[in-house]
């Protein structure tokens, strides 16, 4: 299948390329929400434990582990658009086993919703390739990746509402209508499945993304990087409430508001990356600067404490959101840029195996070392260490790339 090279639909056609990045935002920000709507319906569910929750998302990310890597083989054989409403239909049938409210098929639920969830980044990251010009790669995958932030702040904003006025069964049903209704709407889209094979064999596609990521350096980097960052970014998001209210000493309602602002900058980083990216006309650069700007934040972010300014905490937070939580965009930008002639999906799923492993493994060891220390705010100053290491992976591929 083409790539950024082919441009298609050409550069001038700025509706098209309107229209394709709103459907494939849609598609990620719906796809978001159903991986988040069991954990934020979770305490209006009877009998559903907190470490279920844990667990869940576990398995979530595990099944969106495999999902990526064989998702290339998907788009290479159905198109993008095709595998993305797949994608969707899938996650919609997950959904619809959690209204049926059996601990039985929470599990299989959460396996579903992450082999669902994995193949859609490979398959936008194939539409946008075809359909953007190289000197905006950075800010159209950031605007599409703002889906993310965007699916878990509308989740939580209106599940919990229909839960409280209806039934969390209403709101997860409603969701898993929404998953069908925006596959359906992308329908239109499926010009760009044109050079699909028809032929899917699963048997050793796994590997391939994997291995063509691994046999190239600057691709071996940047999965590497991703993992580190992805590791820094479920972190954040899973325990500064907790550091804010617990460790910190600060009011319920205002460690809200100050995670909120957080994840708020999460979508702002990820279009000022994006938008910085395509400005300087590079991705790792903005990337190196990220990952100072994420290790200063993370430090200062552990000496917070009750006597600290609201102002000042948002400030650091909105540092630490952006940072944390906005590299995406760049960097499936950069893995676009890099990847060989007709291997964006492919490249983009091998790659997203290793951030994934990040999003597994990152959390449990923060929270085993804060765990160990007795506090987060030394694990969260421990969390600077990893940008740091990021930030010499990009320097020496950087250099190694010059070199040649």
């Amino acid at each position: 299948m083409d790539d950024a090279r082919t441009a298609i639909p050409r550069p001038g056609q700025w509706h098209a390329q309107a229209v394709t990045l709103a459907c494939t935002l849609a598609i990620q920000a719906v796809a978001t929400a159903a991986t988040l709507a069991f954990p934020i319906l979770s305490p209006a569910m009877p009998g559903v434990p907190p470490a279920a929750v844990g667990v869940f998302l576990a398995v979530v990310y595990f099944g969106a582990m495999i999902g990526s890597v064989v998702g290339s083989a998907i788009v290479t054989s159905l198109g993008p658009i095709r595998t993305s409403q797949a994608a969707l239909l899938l996650q919609g049938v997950a959904l619809g086993l959690l209204v049926i409210d059996s601990d039985a098929l929470r599990l299989p639920a959460a396996l579903l919703c992450g082999l669902g969830y994995g193949p859609i980044t490979p398959a936008s990251s194939q539409i946008l390739a075809r359909s953007t010009p190289p000197e905006r790669m950075g800010i159209a995958f950031s605007l599409k990746q703002t889906g993310v932030p965007l699916g878990g702040l509308l989740a939580g904003a209106i599940l919990p509402f229909i839960a409280t006025f209806c039934s969390w069964r209403v709101g997860l049903a409603g969701l898993a209508l929404v998953a069908l209704i925006v596959s359906m709407f992308s329908t239109p889209l499926r010009v760009l499945d044109a050079g699909a094979t028809g032929r899917l064999s699963l048997s050793s596609a796994w590997r391939r993304p994997i291995v063509e990521v691994l046999a190239h350096p600057q691709l071996r980097s940047m999965a590497i990087v991703s993992l580190l960052f992805s590791a820094c970014q479920l972190s954040v998001s899973g325990y500064l409430m907790t550091f804010l209210h617990r460790d910190a000493g600060i009011g319920l309602a205002q460690a809200g508001m100050i995670y909120a602002v957080a994840q708020g900058a999460g979508i702002g980083g990820r279009l000022l990356w994006g938008h910085l990216a395509d400005r300087i006309g590079s991705s790792r650069k903005v990337l190196m600067a990220v990952c100072v700007l994420l290790a200063m934040s993370a430090v200062a972010t552990g000496s917070f404490s009750g006597q600290w300014g609201i102002v000042a905490l948002c400030a650091v937070s909105a540092v630490l959101g952006a940072t944390a939580i906005g590299w995406n965009g760049v960097f499936l930008g950069e893995l676009a840029r890099l990847a060989p002639k007709g291997s964006v999906a492919s490249v983009t799923g091998g790659a997203l195996f290793f951030t994934y492993f990040g999003v597994v493994a990152g959390p449990p060891a923060f929270g085993l070392f804060a765990q160990h220390a007795e506090s987060f705010g030394a694990a969260f100053v421990a969390l600077g260490i990893v940008p740091v290491v990021a930030l010499a992976m990009l320097y020496f591929a950087g250099r190694g790339r010059r070199k040649k």
